[in-house]
């Protein structure tokens, strides 16, 4: 239901906006996520090997202000945290097994990122350099059971900042993206205590980052 109002207010925001020209280019993102899902003081970052999972990146991109060495934009949209968790072969022995692997976990978040870019032209091309803060909240909408199953113990709500480039090639009034980001986290997506404490091992922590990948089509309401 969250979700769904999201993108609701997000298409009435580009409507109001646009209307009243206040939007100089609007656009659409779609790419792949490679988090880093580190676990913390955990059995399970030394009895289990996690591997990195490509996720869905989407979102709808907005410039505001548009200048020549610079532009504030926002973008809206969700992306995936995911991983898979295999058993560590040095470290299970025979009483323990029965742990089969394959244990697969998306997280999925709702996005929102201002952006401040800095930009050049060189003839239709114009490579850039961009970031700002980035406010994330999750949602089952985008996760599997394995993750949603711990809904009611995370941190739904995830804050830090992005740091990316990428270039455009221009055209009439349209722009072709190729972007690379960066999403770090300053606050843990799950921090409870450990199943099976230990002296060494008394809460489960789990921090992601992600890598994100993408390209895109941006309409501009003014010719480049």
């Amino acid at each position: 239901m969250k979700s769904k109002l999201f993108f609701f207010c997000t298409f009435l925001i580009c409507s109001n906006y646009s209307y009243s020209q206040n939007i100089k280019s609007i656009g659409l993102k779609s790419g792949i996520s490679l988090s880093n899902q580190k676990w913390e003081f955990s059995f399970i970052n030394n009895e289990t090997i996690i591997n990195q999972l490509a996720g869905i990146y989407n979102v709808i991109t907005i410039d505001f202000i548009k200048k020549q060495n610079w532009d504030l934009a926002a973008d809206f949209g969700f992306y995936q945290s995911c991983s898979k968790i295999d058993a560590n072969p040095y470290l299970f022995y025979e009483n323990t097994r029965e742990f089969q692997g394959n244990f697969k976990q998306r997280f999925g978040f709702l996005t929102f990122s201002p952006i401040l870019r800095f930009k050049t032209q060189i003839k239709s091309f114009m490579p850039y350099i961009q970031f700002g803060p980035r406010f994330d909240y999750y949602t089952s909408l985008f996760s599997n059971e394995n993750a949603d199953s711990w809904k009611n113990e995370i941190n739904k709500t995830q804050y830090g900042f992005h740091i990316g480039e990428g270039v455009a090639y221009n055209f009439k009034n349209f722009s072709i993206l190729a972007e690379y980001q960066f999403f770090f986290n300053f606050n843990k997506l799950f921090d409870k205590p450990t199943i099976y404490p230990t002296e060494t091992f008394k809460r489960e922590i789990i921090k992601t980052n992600s890598h994100i990948i993408s390209l895109g089509l941006k309409y501009h309401f003014t010719k480049n």
